[in-house]
């Protein structure tokens, strides 16, 4: 995993260098926003973009993650008494390319996102004890997208983007003998509540 991330942003600081301009025009520097859609798996994630230039931008966000709750309603689960949902991490780091006007119109977007779910399994052991086993499911998604910014007046405005990139999982569970890896195609949704400055 390290031998992809390393050379990305390698490639990104190489790619904003030489495409950088020296003067700006006038328009929004900054953008915080808070993605709606990813509520339903459980990640509260605002996130803020420093325009770069006309052309380029960069976002950060750091957030938390709960219990994934859409993969909560497609399986089934007969764990639900013994396990406790823990509050795990979550950030993104993402590049932006305006081709046609600063922070405005359609984006193009390659972004990482990592997540890590985390729950605690307790069990009785012969001694009669409880025995707690820390179980996460951590996931890694470098992927690449499309997006439009619809303004609603000057300064708030709707991110709306399509993705598609791979998830690098590596799971834990109570009976494993180790945690489990696993990649697997990624296809995402984001809807973006905004407000440029």
């Amino acid at each position: 995993m390290r031998n992809i991330i390393v050379p990305f942003f390698f490639v990104l600081a190489f790619f904003l260098q030489v495409n950088g301009q020296n003067t700006v025009p006038d328009g929004p520097k900054h953008i915080v926003k808070f993605n709606i859609l990813p509520l339903a798996i459980g990640e509260v994630m605002p996130s803020y973009e420093f325009l770069i230039n006309e052309k380029f931008g960069i976002e950060g966000g750091i957030g938390f993650v709960t219990e994934n709750y859409l993969n909560q309603f497609v399986q089934e689960s007969n764990f639900g008494n013994t396990r406790q949902v823990k509050m795990g991490p979550s950030f993104l780091i993402s590049s932006r390319y305006y081709p046609f006007k600063k922070a405005d119109y359609i984006y193009c977007k390659g972004e990482i996102r990592y997540r890590r779910y985390k729950e605690i399994y307790q069990e009785l052991n012969s001694a009669g004890e409880f025995q707690i086993i820390d179980e996460y499911e951590r996931k890694v998604i470098p992927r690449i997208g499309v997006g439009y910014h619809l303004y609603l007046d000057e300064h708030f405005l709707f991110d709306m983007s399509a993705n598609a990139g791979l998830t690098f999982i590596k799971d834990f569970q109570f009976g494993y003998d180790s945690a489990i890896k696993n990649t697997k195609l990624h296809f995402g949704l984001g809807f973006k509540f905004a407000y440029a400055f």
